[in-house]
This record gives C-alpha cells, structure tokens and sequence, in this order.
C-alpha cells in the first residue's frame, strides 16, 4: 500500500520518476547489427493533439556500451519534472563516438525503434544497413 501512494504522491507533483528496463535484440530483416561503442537512446513522446508537431522530445541518454553482440541489456533511469506520457516511442542509435553528428540512414551499425510502456520490460529490435 506504501507504494501505491507514493506512486500516487509522485504523479500528483507531476513528476515521472522510474527506470526503463530492456534489451535490444537483432530485429527479423536483413541487415545485421554491430553495436558501436556508445548507444543512444531517445524517447520521443507521441502528442497528436500538440499544434506544434506530433511528437516531442521526453528524455535522451548517452551510454556506453560494453556489448559487441547482441542481445544488449539496458536499464534507463527517467527522472522528469513531467508526468509520465502514455505514449512514447524508444528511437536508437549507435555510433563510435559520444558526440551527437548527423549521420545519413545507412551510415548507422545499429538502429531500431518501438513504442514502449514505461511500466514493463523491453525488448527492443535493431538491425544495421542493408541495400
């Protein structure tokens, strides 16, 4: 019961505090994936009734990955002023080097994404370029 109101209490200060728990896993297509050394990962909240746009950034992280195959545990620590979305959809990428560049799509060893609830575990398919 102590958890359900702290739950409650969080949600009320409009706060999302939780952890992502998952793996990325090779997704069924062609093109295999090759983790680089760091994975980042993006979570992109879908908000159709936003005039803006129809969808934002919620949180991104940088993490360095001692993975070269996969599957790939990851845990992600969420720590928003925000409320939790509802509706969020886990976008990732991997490159060699911490710095954010632009990259075309085939330029990535390892990309993949998938809407995911926050409150269950992930797995997440990647796949690498194919022509």
């Amino acid at each position: 019961m102590a958890s359900l109101a702290m739950m409650m209490s969080t949600s009320a200060l409009g706060a999302c505090k939780t952890t992502l728990r998952g793996e990325l896993v090779q997704a069924p297509v062609p093109g295999r994936a090759y983790p680089g050394k760091f994975l980042f990962f993006d979570l992109v909240e879908k908000t159709p009734g936003n005039p803006a746009g129809s969808e934002r950034q919620f949180q991104s992280f940088v993490v360095p990955n001692t993975g070269t195959t996969l599957p790939i545990s990851f845990a992600l620590d969420i720590d928003s002023p925000k409320d939790c979305p509802s509706d969020l959809e886990l976008r990732i990428d991997t490159r060699d080097t911490d710095q954010v560049t632009f990259r075309f799509g085939s330029d990535y060893a390892l990309t993949g994404w998938k809407t995911i609830r926050l409150d269950q575990f992930e797995s997440v398919p990647v796949w690498g370029p194919y022509f």
